[in-house]
């Protein structure tokens, strides 16, 4: 039974969570109701559209007349832009960091202990530590500037993700592995019919870090993208922005909604696999 005061005290951390929640969602309510208001309404103060219209989808996707002047946008090249980099993104980090956590968790070699350590270490740099070097790199010596190799290559490998997934292999029962082994299985089947089977849920939370974290991202592609037709969703809304000599906010909130949804599906339909993922790496740690 809980007491008076514990009573008490869990209805304020309710309160609390809940006024948190609402602060939270509040902006994305506002530009959802923002995305169906026509022009007139724009400016009107209040966060849900009293005449709801898709005028502003309309005019995202297929374009609109304004005077003399013919608008029109290429957002569903930035979506398969955002699609295709943020897709081979998450599937090479997984292939890659699962590898490298594998050896990292599994094996014994020279000079273990100290790599992985150099690896922690990057975890600590700031991204604009990196950005100069990086910039000469993917476009004076590789020649890169406008491809989707310099926004896919760069993100490869993951340190965060090497540690996550090591630190939850690590707990996957040796014997298992020493199992395989007697049956004649090689390293790379190991891999593939033991290892990922059972770090499901490790690997669910890493796509869903790196999903955010590669569709999301507005400065590695600003700095190496110029071609309209090679942007990114994070580049093409911003870049939208003004039209007309004044800010297009019903379809610049309009193709912000449209660019959240693979969002707010992916993180709903991986809640389980994040949390058990998230934890297990916690305690192991």
């Amino acid at each position: 039974m809980l007491t008076t005061q514990e009573k008490t005290m869990q209805r304020v951390l309710s309160v609390a969570l809940c006024l948190l929640v609402i602060l939270y969602v509040f902006p994305y309510v506002w530009m959802v109701g923002t995305s169906f208001k026509p022009d007139d309404e724009l400016f009107s103060g209040v966060s849900f559209p009293q005449l709801p219209t898709l005028v502003q989808y309309e005019r995202l996707l297929v374009g609109y007349q304004a005077g003399d002047i013919t608008i029109e946008y290429q957002y569903p090249r930035y979506y398969l832009n955002s699609v295709f980099v943020t897709t081979v993104s998450v599937l090479l980090v997984l292939t890659l960091d699962a590898l490298a956590a594998f050896a990292f968790a599994k094996y014994e070699f020279k000079g273990k202990r100290i790599l992985f350590w150099v690896m922690i270490l990057t975890m600590m740099l700031p991204v604009y530590a990196t950005i100069i070097p990086s910039f000469y790199l993917f476009s004076r010596v590789f020649q890169w500037v406008n491809k989707y190799q310099s926004l896919i290559i760069p993100g490869i490998v993951d340190a965060y993700g090497i540690f996550l997934l090591t630190q939850y292999m690590k707990s996957i029962p040796s014997e298992l592995i020493d199992a395989a082994r007697i049956d004649g299985a090689g390293p790379l089947r190991i891999f593939r019919y033991v290892i990922l089977p059972l770090s499901g849920s490790a690997l669910g939370t890493l796509a869903i870090f790196k999903f955010l974290g590669v569709w999301n991202d507005y400065l590695w592609p600003l700095i190496m993208i110029r071609e309209e037709e090679m942007y990114t969703l994070t580049i093409g809304i911003a870049q939208m922005q003004v039209r007309q000599g004044m800010v297009v906010w019903g379809v610049q909130m309009a193709a912000a909604v449209l660019a959240t949804i693979p969002v707010v599906i992916l993180v709903f339909s991986m809640q389980k696999q994040f949390l058990r993922g998230f934890t297990a790496g916690a305690i192991k740690a």
